[in-house]
């Protein structure tokens, strides 16, 4: 009797698992998905690289101590202020200064000072020492008429621009060397880029690219190319990109990353068509593909060239149709299932 009743608990429970079993049903791949039509791209094939704004060195300047000074008397302009071309940053007091300045004086008070021939040529190597040290034509002629040196060093700015950054604060000491500020003529820029081996062809210096930043699509600046390295970076495989980019709008800024917009020329005819940027996929091979509907069949995945970005959209090319339909949604069990 007790074999019995262990025997029907036995097949109550195979019962139980069967039925469980029976209430997760796999759905098949091809259910589930949403597709939508690609449409032909107007104008010609475009490829973007993603790239990051850097200060133009030929627009650049970092100004140094030539001279030590005791303090910093005053700091007149700050970073993000313009600032003109000589126009004065900070004051230093600076007793180095005081000594070229008293040498030149000296030498001024001297009567034979521009009729002998060798004080002459004193004055003018004491007026040299002056300029190198950043004297100003102002400052020397008003130690020519005062005869009265000073202890105040005036650093002026080299070009004009925005002021990037200030190295000491007011009341700090400076040494030789020190950086004091960072000016830069933001209307020009340059944009940094990485080629992958194999994309710098048909690539030429001067080629005109458009850069769009990340933060606003509908914003787009002029650049062209000014060097394509002819090697490869050993830490990131890839080959660097120089581009400079027309700024005088102002609405582009160090740092910040872009995308570059650069014309595809090519000798293929294949057409580029427009997909959404989600119905691109990756294989296990690393290579881009879309699934493609056809004539209502199933889902086929076809490999694809990226070409760039329009948008939300992706230009791609492949062996497509016009009236093919990409897979969106329902993807990842498409990808198992080829991938199986």
């Amino acid at each position: 009797m007790t074999r019995v009743i262990c025997a029907l608990i036995l097949l109550g429970m195979l019962s139980a698992c069967q039925r469980t079993q029976e209430h997760h049903p796999v759905s098949s791949p091809g259910s589930r998905i949403a597709t939508t039509p690609i449409r032909k791209a107007l104008g010609p094939p475009m490829r973007t690289l993603l790239g990051q704004v850097a200060y133009d060195p030929a627009s650049f300047a970092q100004v140094m101590a030539r001279l030590p000074a005791l303090s910093v008397v005053s700091i007149r302009i700050f970073p993000g202020d313009r600032v003109s071309r000589g126009e004065t940053v900070m004051v230093l007091k600076s007793p180095d200064f005081l000594s070229a300045e008293s040498e030149l004086s000296s030498i001024l008070s001297n009567p034979g000072a521009n009729g002998r021939k060798g004080v002459g040529g004193i004055r003018v190597l004491a007026e040299q020492k002056l300029r190198l040290l950043g004297a100003s034509r102002k400052e020397i002629a008003r130690l020519e008429r005062t005869r009265r040196p000073v202890d105040r060093y005036e650093v002026r700015s080299p070009l004009s621009g925005t002021l990037i950054r200030i190295g000491p604060s007011e009341g700090a000491q400076v040494r030789i060397g020190d950086l004091l500020f960072e000016v830069s003529d933001l209307s020009r820029l340059w944009v940094q880029a990485f080629l992958y081996p194999g994309e710098e062809k048909g690539l030429r210096r001067g080629m005109p690219v458009s850069i769009v930043p990340l933060h606003e699509e509908g914003l787009v600046g002029a650049g062209r190319i000014l060097r394509i390295a002819p090697f490869i970076d050993p830490n990131t495989r890839t080959i660097p990109l120089r581009i400079s980019l027309d700024n005088a709008g102002g609405h582009f800024r160090p740092d910040s990353w872009v995308r570059i917009r650069i014309p595809v020329i090519e000798e293929k005819s294949a057409p580029v068509f427009l997909a959404p940027e989600r119905a691109v996929v990756r294989t296990k091979e690393r290579k881009t593909a879309v699934f493609v509907v056809r004539s209502g069949g199933p889902p086929t995945l076809i490999p694809v060239s990226v070409l760039g970005h329009r948008g939300g959209d992706v230009e791609i090319r492949g062996n497509l149709e016009s009236g093919d339909r990409v897979v969106t949604e329902g993807i990842l069990p498409l990808l198992s299932h080829a991938g199986s």
